[in-house]
This record gives structure tokens, sequence and C-alpha cells, in this order.
């Protein structure tokens, strides 16, 4: 393609807090960005419409269910077309945090990342719980959190065999069980290494699946056992607030007032006034 080139940085469309930048674009053959490459990786899919991507000097056909990883060397355009015009869901995210997935998630599936650029999906693969289209409503939350983005790049079908006929993927017994074990104090003490332990599995893949499955990473599913517990305590007994954080495993008593308030919209004291007003700190 001839003409100049322009460069697109991530800075210019993420707010600062958020994790990505995510975006539904409908595209016709005048509505479009100009030839470019930017500084970051970008996978975007086509939910309905005809129309070309002109990439790295070739030009390819999309249509639904067209899915495409851009790297920052690339450089590319999608054009729809005025008939039938080109719907797409857009995902802008910083390329460190590719590598991260890869080295946190795929640590010990070293061949898993012989990605090509381009895969195209059967309509079932589009909507079936860990499709593009499952994750495109997680994706939406305005607060743009960094586990919806580890949760979709991780179920992207570059890096599987591809299947014609994709059965929705339980959660696993071993999952369930370690769950169900987490809630006990002397459990959620260790934290997600306890977690993974509970399990049986390696730390990595039961925090892939951990987000695939449940949307939450075991440091998560450990603080939510965690704080349930301190709530209990809190309403339930006059134990002092420092020994019910230390009994939890925690030990920054300024880091549990926040996760603690960011849970249940109030600080420990203040839950414990509530729900026990003869009781004080």
């Amino acid at each position: 393609m001839s003409g100049r080139c322009a460069h697109f940085k991530l800075q210019d469309f993420i707010r600062p807090g958020e994790a990505y930048h995510y975006a539904r674009t409908t595209l016709t053959a005048d509505n479009v960005a100009r030839y470019h490459d930017h500084d970051y990786h970008e996978v975007f899919w086509v939910l309905r419409g005809q129309g070309e991507h002109r990439w790295n000097g070739r030009t390819v056909p999309l249509g639904a269910g067209t899915l495409c990883l851009i790297r920052p060397a690339d450089r590319h355009l999608v054009t729809g077309s005025d008939a039938s015009p080109l719907l797409i869901v857009n995902l802008a995210f910083p390329s460190k945090t590719w590598a991260d997935v890869r080295k946190r998630y795929f640590a010990d599936e070293p061949d898993c990342f012989e990605v090509p650029d381009e895969q195209r999906l059967w309509k079932q693969e589009l909507r079936s719980p860990g499709g593009p289209n499952h994750w495109a409503e997680r994706l939406a939350n305005p607060d743009r959190p960094r586990v919806s983005l580890d949760g979709f790049l991780m179920e992207l079908p570059f890096w599987r065999p591809r299947s014609d006929a994709p059965t929705p993927e339980p959660v696993p017994e071993w999952l369930v069980r370690a769950q169900r074990e987490i809630v006990k104090p002397e459990n959620f003490i260790g934290g997600a290494p306890a977690f993974a332990r509970l399990a049986g599995r390696n730390p990595s893949h039961v925090a892939r699946v951990a987000v695939r499955c449940l949307g939450k990473t075991p440091t998560e599913l450990v603080n939510a056992a965690r704080f349930e517990h301190s709530a209990q305590q809190l309403a339930e007994t006059t134990k002092p607030i420092l020994d019910i954080m230390l009994d939890c495993g925690l030990t920054n008593l300024s880091h549990f007032y926040a996760l603690f308030r960011k849970r249940f919209g109030v600080s420990p004291r203040r839950y414990r006034l509530q729900a026990h007003p003869t009781v004080r700190g």
C-alpha cells in the first residue's frame, strides 16, 4: 500500500488505571483509520459484515468470525463495505501485558505461542463459553480490569488446536475442591501458594484455569475467603481488628483496611459497629 504510515500510541486511547482499551466500531468504505502501526498489541474480531484487511503488504478478506492479532511492528488498515458495514470488536493493550501473560500462565507450555496472525472461527466458537463474544461483555466493563484482559488473552484460539466442535469446559473437580477448602482459616492463611497446593497442580496452570473458569485469580479467591472470615469475626466477636488481620495471614494494616473497604464499602471498624453497635474497637 502506498502513502505514509501513521504511528498510534496507546497512551492516546487508554485512561489512567485501565489495563486496556476496548471499542466496538462500525466501518464502511469511507469510515476507516489511516494505514498505521502502533506501540501496543491489538486483537480484533469481526461480528458481522464484509471488508478487507490490508496488512504488511497483503490484502485478505474479512467476514464474521475473523480474529486477528496485530503486533507493534505490523502495519495495517481495516476497511468495511457500504453494502455490508463491518462491525468489529477491538482490544488494544500494552505489549508488556502480552509478555506477562505468557510468562505467568504458559510458563509450562513453551510451544503454545507459535501463533499465526489470523484465525477464522466458527459461529459456535465465537459464542461458546471462553470464546471472544463470551468475553466481550466482561471486557466492556468500564473499569477495564486486568483480570478480564488476562482471561481473554489466555483463551485466544491462536495457540490451541482447532476444533470444529468445541464444547464448554466444566470447572474441574480439583478446582472445585480447592475453592471449597480455601475458605478454612488454616488454608487461606497460606495465600495463593496454599490454593495451588490444595488444587494439586502447577501454580501457573491453576491460575490460568481459575481465571478461565471462574473469572478470578487464586489471589482474589484467597482474599475473598479471608475477608468473608474477617467480616464474620468482626460481627460476631470482640477480637481486636489487628489480631483478625494477622489470623488471616496479612501483615499490613493499611492494606487490610483498603482491601476490606473495597469489598464491603466501609472500614473494618465501621463494619463492626454496624453489625454489632455495642462492640468498640
